[in-house]
């Protein structure tokens, strides 16, 4: 729609993986020098890296400049039985076989096995390719290892590059996995594009696509990369639509407050829409919805009504606090806090199982203790309400949450892990305290304290988190929103940020409140985009040292 407008002669930021468009940091580099070794060497390959990184366009890269003598079997979707991979790879590799249900898996792996032979004797070699490798079953990643077993007396018959999100890394991290993990002999985790590498990045896909490299404004490329946090599929889809919504309103170029509402729309927040009234274009006002948007997270999910408006009053400890709230805002009571924590017993091995009763139970047994923590009884019965239905009732939210113990502490809040065993639905448990690097879980109404080690294979990232809500909690907020709860953000961004604020519109979020949050966000470590969402809240009440329960006392 933009091309002829900004004299392109293709689309600049098109997030399919185009080699062509393939810029290359100092960490793709090194990334693209691990993958060629596995082009070139026997054994195991692995490439980890963020949703986003640019692992695939990397490796169509490479592929494009496959040489004659070398067969490459992709596999794109690995969420396969074992029979299936084999029939995949088979597939890939042109090698007949009897599809029928008779066939063993013994009958796939000779068949590979002489056609791996013939090829070697040809004078060629073949590489298994299996992106999103993270997806694969642990019985999976053993035929894969057993498959590497295909050699002859000096050289292996089959490389395998395996490419991933950071979670491989913990899969194969598991005992029984041990095996396959001795035998990856190069592995390298791709990061983030840095500030410098985000502006050459914009740069270059603008020139490769016949356009102005300038296009974008020093202040929107920075808001580009600041909010994007340097992930080059995020940055695709941010500039693409900045670049639209920069067309509509008939510019030449892209100013960084229209990254912004840009990041809003892409990123599933309230938006600013571009219409066509009388010739021109102007911005609708955006919506401020009501309920929890957790919106930088694929795996997260709001349990909350949109129309439910909680109101309420968080209580402030008596010594060096942050002005009281106003008198006329309505007070309700709060969660209470906790007790501290005990200290763990003497360290003793634990082995995590699931407990005896129904998914549903046992996933409700958690969350009764995470609500006990924060001083809140909830029922667990059949007919008690959802969990994050009921969390509101309590001035209290539910946040998804996908990542690592490091973040669990960084949270330091009770969170209700999703665990695995063999069976085919998940359970839970809760973690409720933390001391010395261990922490309590309470499983099925008992509590025991663990170790990480003990639960690695068990919990693969998932959990929620329950946070304690503001005044009159209206969900995300942002500059140009106008909300009782504003008055109270103020308060505390004066607090906190010891920033001159003007107070004569206290209701309304204007832009010296906006720099505020972000100035709080960037001290805090946050995504520094000027929106209070779900993480934001969560680290005013903790740096508010408001009453409320931790994980670590």
């Amino acid at each position: 729609m933009y091309l002829e407008h900004f004299r392109l002669k293709e689309e600049p930021f098109s997030i399919a993986p185009d080699p062509s468009f393939l810029y290359l940091s100092e960490g793709h580099r090194e990334a693209l020098a691990h993958l060629q070794y596995g082009f070139s060497h026997g054994g195991f390959v692995m490439i980890t890296g963020e949703v986003g990184t640019g692992k695939t366009t990397l490796l169509r890269n490479l592929v494009k400049q496959t040489p004659e003598d070398l067969e490459v079997a992709f596999v794109l979707n690995p969420r396969l039985t074992v029979k299936e991979l084999l029939e995949t790879v088979c597939d890939e590799l042109g090698i007949p076989y009897d599809p029928s249900e008779n066939q063993s898996i013994k009958q796939y792996i000779d068949r590979l096995n002489e056609h791996l032979l013939a090829t070697h004797r040809s004078g060629r070699s073949t590489v298994l390719i299996i992106d999103e490798a993270q997806n694969l079953s642990p019985a999976v990643l053993e035929q894969i290892r057993l498959l590497t077993n295909l050699e002859t007396d000096n050289r292996k018959l089959l490389r395998i590059i395996l490419l991933g999100q950071p979670e491989l890394g913990e899969l194969l991290a598991r005992n029984e996995l041990r095996q396959l993990a001795q035998r990856i002999t190069a592995r390298y985790h791709l990061g983030a594009l840095s500030k410098e590498d985000s502006i050459a990045y914009i740069c270059h896909r603008l020139s490769k696509a016949g356009g102005n490299p300038q296009l974008f404004t020093p202040a929107a490329m920075q808001r580009l990369y600041r909010i994007s946090r340097g992930i080059p599929r995020l940055i695709n889809v941010i500039a693409d639509r900045s670049m639209l919504g920069t067309y509509v309103q008939g510019d030449v170029k892209v100013q960084a407050a229209t990254v912004s509402y840009a990041a809003r729309e892409v990123l599933g927040e309230p938006q600013q829409r571009w219409t066509w009234i009388a010739g021109g274009a102007i911005g609708v006002t955006s919506v401020l919805l009501l309920g929890a948007y957790l919106f930088d997270s694929p795996d997260t999910e709001t349990t909350q009504p949109a129309s439910a408006t909680i109101s309420g009053t968080i209580q402030r400890p008596a010594a060096d606090t942050p002005p009281q709230q106003p008198a006329a805002q309505p007070a309700s009571p709060g969660p209470q806090p906790a007790v501290q924590n005990p200290s763990p017993a003497v360290p003793v091995q634990v082995e995590v199982k699931r407990p005896a009763g129904t998914p549903f139970l046992i996933q409700r047994s958690a969350y009764s203790a995470v609500f006990a923590r924060w001083g809140v009884n909830y029922t667990n019965t059949v007919n008690a309400d959802i969990p994050c239905n009921f969390a509101p009732s309590a001035g209290l939210q539910c946040l998804a949450r996908k990542g690592g113990w490091s973040d669990i502490d960084r949270l330091n809040l009770p969170v209700v892990l999703e665990l695995w065993d063999d069976q085919p639905e998940p359970y839970y448990g809760a973690i409720v305290a933390s001391a010395d690097n261990r922490y309590r879980l309470n499983l099925g109404g008992e509590e025991r304290w663990i170790t990480p080690r003990e639960l690695r294979d068990s919990w693969f990232g998932s959990f929620v988190v329950v946070w304690q809500t503001p005044p009159r909690y209206p969900g995300n907020l942002r500059s140009g929103d106008r909300h009782p709860t504003v008055e109270w953000l103020r308060e505390q961004m004066i607090h906190l940020t010891a920033l001159p604020l003007e107070s004569n519109q206290s209701q309304r979020f204007g832009k010296d409140l906006e720099e505020a949050v972000v100035l709080f966000q960037e001290q805090e470590g946050l995504l520094a985009d000027g929106i209070v969402g779900p993480e934001t809240w969560i680290r005013i009440h903790q740096r508010l040292r408001l009453p409320g329960p931790a994980l670590l006392s």
